[in-house]
Parts: C-alpha cells; sequence; structure tokens
C-alpha cells in the first residue's frame, strides 16, 4: 500500500460546528430560523428552521446522542478518545483544529477532502436564508483550513442549490477565498439536474477548476413506516434496508449530469458521486449507452454517455470487496477512496488495514491512483 494517503471523503457535519457560528452574525429576520443551539436538561441541542433537530456535539450527521451499543464502530471511536459531549465548553474532534490533525495522523493520512454540513439545505425552507447559512459555513470553513493546516485540510464549499446563478457566484467567490471544490444537495433543487438552467453553475465550475460533488444522503425511494408505532417495531429492519441502500441514490445524479449535456458544453467541468461505492456503475454505464443510442441520439452527443464520465467525473468510496473486476470497466483514473471520519460507519483510525485488504491484489501504481493521485490531481493539492 502507498505510505501516502488522501482521503477524498472526510466530513464537518452541522453538529460539530460552533455553536453561535450562525446566530452570532444571522440578520434579525432571520435570528429565529438560522441555526441556532439551545440548552435543554441533556445540554445544547441545534434548532433549524426553529425545529429541533437534535445534539451539538453529537453522532454524526444525525445530531444524535451517544448511547452505547447503537452503532458498533462508534464504541470504538469513543474508547479511541472521541466524547460526545453537547454541553457548553466541550470540544469537538473533527472542528478542533488540533484535534483533527491528530487524527489525521491517527489514520496515517496526509491530507483530507471534506464535505461539511450534509443535508442543511434539506433543513431550511427560505431559499435566501438557504444561501446566507451556506456562505456562512463556507467562510467559516475557509478560516477552519488556515487555523488549522492549509496544506492538509482542504474543506469544500457548501454550493446553493436553488438558484443556479446565485450557485454560480458562490463557486467564484469560494474559489476566490481558495477553497477547491463544492458540493452540491440534490435532493431539494430547484429545478432537476438534466435543466440547462444549471449550465450557468457547470460553466463557473469549469472555469474556476472547481469540482461539484453530489454526495450521497439517503435513497430517498425507501419506504417508511406508516406510523410512529410500526416504526418502533421494525426501526432495526427500516435502518437496515436504508443504510444498505444509502448510496444508490447517486444514480439518478450521474444519469442526470450526464444526460443534461453537461459534460458535452463544458470539457473542463469535473463532477464527483460523493460515498457513493464504485461497483454500481457499470451496470448503468450500460443501460445510459443504451437508451442514449435507442432513444436520445437527437441531444447530438460527440460521445458515449459513460464515456464522458470516464473524461470527467470521479467516484469516491471507503470498503469495497469487489474492485479487482470492477477498475477496468470504470477508469483506475476516476475512483477516489475517502475514509468518511468522523460518521459511524467511517473506517477511521484502520484506513491502511482497510486499504491493505481492499486493494491488494492491484499492482503499486493503480493502488497510488486510488487513494493519493486521483484526488491530488482532481482539486490541484499538489
Amino acid at each position: 500500500m502507498p505510505h501516502k494517503l488522501i482521503s477524498g471523503d472526510n466530513h464537518i457535519d452541522l453538529t460539530y460546528c460552533p455553536a453561535d457560528l450562525w446566530s452570532s452574525q444571522a440578520p434579525a429576520k432571520w435570528k429565529k430560523n438560522a441555526p441556532r443551539t439551545e440548552m435543554r436538561n441533556n445540554g445544547l441541542h441545534w434548532l433549524v428552521d426553529d425545529i429541533d433537530r437534535g445534539m451539538w456535539n453529537g453522532v454524526g450527521p444525525g445530531f444524535l446522542p451517544y448511547t452505547k451499543g447503537a452503532f458498533g464502530h462508534i464504541d470504538e471511536m469513543q474508547e479511541l478518545g472521541f466524547e460526545w459531549n453537547s454541553f457548553p465548553g466541550a470540544k469537538p474532534r473533527p472542528t478542533t483544529p488540533e484535534l483533527r490533525l491528530a487524527d489525521l495522523d491517527r489514520d496515517g493520512l496526509e491530507k483530507e477532502i471534506i464535505y461539511g454540513c450534509l443535508m442543511v439545505n434539506d433543513l431550511v425552507d427560505d431559499a435566501d436564508l438557504r444561501n446566507w447559512v451556506d456562505a456562512t459555513y463556507n467562510d467559516w470553513a475557509a478560516d477552519f483550513a488556515k487555523r488549522s493546516d492549509p496544506n492538509r485540510v482542504f474543506p469544500l464549499a457548501i454550493i446553493p442549490n436553488t438558484d443556479p446563478k446565485a450557485a454560480a457566484a458562490e463557486v467564484r467567490r469560494c474559489a476566490k477565498m481558495g477553497l477547491k471544490g463544492g458540493d452540491l444537495a440534490f435532493k431539494r433543487m430547484s429545478l432537476p439536474l438534466y435543466h440547462s438552467a444549471w449550465f450557468d453553475l457547470w460553466e463557473a465550475a469549469a472555469e474556476c477548476k472547481f469540482p461539484i460533488s453530489f454526495h450521497s444522503t439517503g435513497f430517498k425511494a425507501v419506504r417508511a413506516p406508516d406510523t410512529p408505532e410500526m416504526e418502533k417495531e421494525f426501526f432495526t429492519q427500516w435502518r437496515l434496508v436504508r443504510s444498505s441502500l444509502f448510496q444508490l441514490d447517486t444514480m439518478e445524479v450521474l444519469v442526470s449530469i450526464l444526460a443534461s449535456g453537461a459534460c458535452e458544453k463544458y470539457p473542463e467541468f469535473n463532477f464527483v458521486l460523493g460515498e457513493s461505492g464504485v461497483t454500481w456503475l457499470p451496470y448503468v454505464f450500460d443501460r445510459l449507452d443504451t437508451e442514449y443510442e435507442d432513444r436520445a441520439k437527437s441531444l447530438g452527443f460527440k460521445l458515449k454517455p459513460s464515456d464522458y464520465f470516464r473524461r470527467q467525473g470521479f467516484v469516491t468510496y471507503q470498503q469495497d470487496k469487489y474492485l479487482e473486476p470492477i477498475v477496468p470497466l470504470i477508469g483506475e483514473d476516476n475512483i477516489i477512496w475517502g475514509a468518511d471520519y468522523p460518521h459511524p460507519d467511517c473506517i477511521w483510525p484502520n484506513s491502511q488495514d482497510t486499504l491493505n485488504r481492499n486493494l491488494a491484489s492491484f499492482s503499486p501504481d493503480v493502488q497510488r491512483k486510488i487513494t493519493y493521485d486521483n484526488v491530488s490531481r482532481l482539486y490541484g493539492l499538489n
């Protein structure tokens, strides 16, 4: 395994952000609805759109209190020094520079790409407030990188997902601040990704060499329990279904981006399917290319849709036992590994062992591409 590793998919969740990040700056009209914290009996809680979402400094993107036995790996992380203390004065490891860097060192990572505040755009109804929340986080993230180590810590911007022109403007602003790319939430977008109005964003991303990522947040077609009673009785089964299908939500993103013509029109535009896994891609490529030939030749693409992915697309994964026969079908230059720190299903601090198992059959050159070169090239980290 190559000595140097870069995680292309680590995280800062809203739960770990400074408790007053938004409330200390919010205009009067947004004081109530901007993300803020309030004290409860068990510690600080995040309120977003004036709805209690859960704990400050909680477990993962779900704002959960730490409950021993709920997640096996979380118990292991707790034994290694994580403290999900939600009372004022606590220091969340993911947003305390010296602790985050210590965790990178413990996992043997030279650098990391950081996705921030997944699903925050899903939690805020007002589009203008959403844009302000995103920009405020982006300002903080740029500063956090400088306070940590700007040669190791690379946060992605949160891109507004309502107005393509506003999204393009934020890309250009964030690129000037030194951020390397952005994450675009696709669940509550004002227009579908295949709509040409998003060309404003793809143009800005191409112009700024600013890759746009689409991180999995859960397959939205999963049938939820019908009643609280059903949820209580079948919670474990429901959670297993959701978690097993979680990464497949980016199938729609992949096909929509390629069908839109974005890659045809903007060959310098790069996109990333974040935490999407790898092994489902060949099936979708085959279906997309087949359906394009049968139903959509009028779009006039110069390449097969799947070839645009191989030219401009990337996918991240954290562990996959079946990579060996799949990598040649996707492209060894398009796959990026990520540790997923500090999520409940992350592989921190065992990334080296996991990679040694999953990539043992690949040549040193391919191993280095997947764990270092591809992400470094995409984001210009050298």
